[in-house]
């Protein structure tokens, strides 16, 4: 079934984007930018490029989650390094992928989707690979994910009502954050991962750090969960849009609390997260179709039926791991049909590829 309407087809024509603005760094790095975007051939597709960037992160979650599926034993140390490499290569790609869409005169509205699409997924691949390299403890790790998941979805949620994705605070944004991602990849791989659990001063300033994030995070999880429905003019509709994000977020505090977190934290934080990025990137096609965002979302199925089995069925811990890489698969099975259905779509409607340039006709 379609997941884009006939008018939402129609409305790609009139998309444009509105950037939420550009940070500090944003403008200091763009020259380098500039620089790389001009080595490429000018048959490089910009959504191929992009694509890049987002294997070698996938590339680097793996190596540092399966080196570690528990994610409390430490690693090998060039895992670090890759992830460091592949943390900058996304950047660089993500980068410079729209200024080579410009550059060939290929820009279009799949373009952006394939590009704030991959941002979606790419999220919990940086967090996890924070929580690897600092020894961060399963159990902060989970809230970590947790209200970062919130605050991408409300953030994604806004740009739908309002048409403006904001990407950073004042100076601080995705850029720096990435920075800030590889500088934690490097200092663990230099140093080692129990560097960040020394004292300093008789304090141990990690947790105080962590802490202090994770408050940020609530406060402005809260503050955007109200502004969403309350400044919208239909507030009990935003408000039916967060109630399959509530019947995760209560769902994965049961996996929490499951034993099997305890042996397969990392494929389970991995999960939640592909869940969470398939709801938003409707929301994200949405924004650009003009479509109602659904209430209804086939990629959460197999994690629900598979939860309420569970709660039934007293299955052993053997069994309730295969259970869970059946529903792993499912997932992704599901959440690659949805975007390849997308992708289908605005291909044809558009008359373009997806990962090639198609020649002008004259």
């Amino acid at each position: 079934m379609p997941f884009i309407s006939q008018n939402g087809l129609e409305n790609l024509k009139k998309y444009k984007y509105v950037s939420g603005g550009y940070s500090y760094l944003d403008n200091k790095i763009n020259p380098f930018w500039v620089f790389i975007s001009e080595l490429y051939p000018t048959w490089l597709a910009p959504n191929l490029i992009t694509f890049i960037g987002f294997l070698i992160m996938i590339l680097a979650c793996i190596f540092q989650v399966f080196a570690d599926m528990t994610l409390t034993k430490e690693i090998p140390t060039w895992t670090f390094y890759f992830m460091a490499f592949a943390i900058f290569a996304y950047q660089t790609l993500d980068a410079t992928d729209g200024k080579q869409a410009r550059r060939t005169q290929s820009s279009s509205p799949l373009g952006q989707l394939f590009d704030h699409g991959c941002d979606s997924f790419i999220m919990q691949f940086f967090i996890i690979g924070a929580a690897q390299a600092t020894q961060m403890d399963r159990d902060t790790l989970f809230y970590f994910q947790f209200f970062c998941q919130i605050g991408l979805w409300a953030i994604n949620q806004k740009e739908y009502y309002t048409g403006v994705l904001h990407t950073h605070l004042a100076n601080f944004g995705v850029t720096e954050l990435e920075l800030v991602a590889i500088s934690v990849q490097l200092v663990s791989a230099i140093f080692g991962q129990n560097a960040w659990h020394n004292q300093l001063f008789g304090f141990n300033l990690y947790k105080i750090v962590i802490t202090i994030i994770l408050i940020a995070a609530i406060i402005s999880d809260i503050f955007l969960f109200f502004s969403n429905i309350f400044k919208s003019k239909k507030p009990i509709r935003v408000f039916c849009e967060w109630i399959p994000l509530f019947v995760l977020w209560t769902l994965q505090f049961v996996w929490f609390s499951s034993p099997i977190y305890s042996q397969l934290a990392g494929p389970l934080l991995i999960n939640f997260g592909i869940i969470l990025s398939s709801i938003v990137c409707k929301t994200i096609v949405c924004s650009t179709t003009k479509d109602q965002t659904p209430l209804f979302h086939l990629e959460m199925l197999p994690f629900i039926v598979i939860s309420l089995l569970t709660f039934f069925i007293p299955f052993s811990l053997e069994n309730l791991k295969i259970l869970f890489w059946i529903q792993f698969i499912l997932t992704i099975v599901l959440t690659l049909l949805f975007i390849k259905n997308v992708i289908n779509q605005i291909t044809t409607y558009l008359n373009i590829n997806c990962f090639t340039i198609k020649k002008k006709q004259n």
